[in-house]
């Protein structure tokens, strides 16, 4: 079996990737709304596996919400 790997365009949320990107160490997202919250957990993923920043993420449930987290 043959796979071809693709990249992968994201139309609407290219906003998530310059937040991710513009994150500085101990600063973070934080999101009430479930499909963003989930969006930017595999969005953060997807950059630290494809582009190797160097970068490591938390992704931590609050009360009233859930809240990404740049570490490293």
């Amino acid at each position: 079996m043959l796979i071809d790997r693709q990249i992968l365009k994201f139309s609407e949320p290219s906003g998530y990737l310059q937040t991710l990107s513009t994150l500085e160490v101990g600063q973070s997202v934080f999101s009430d709304d479930w499909r963003r919250a989930s969006s930017l957990r595999s969005l953060s993923y997807y950059l630290v596996r494809t582009q190797k920043p160097g970068w490591k993420f938390t992704f931590r449930k609050m009360d009233r919400g859930w809240r990404l987290i740049r570490v490293a």
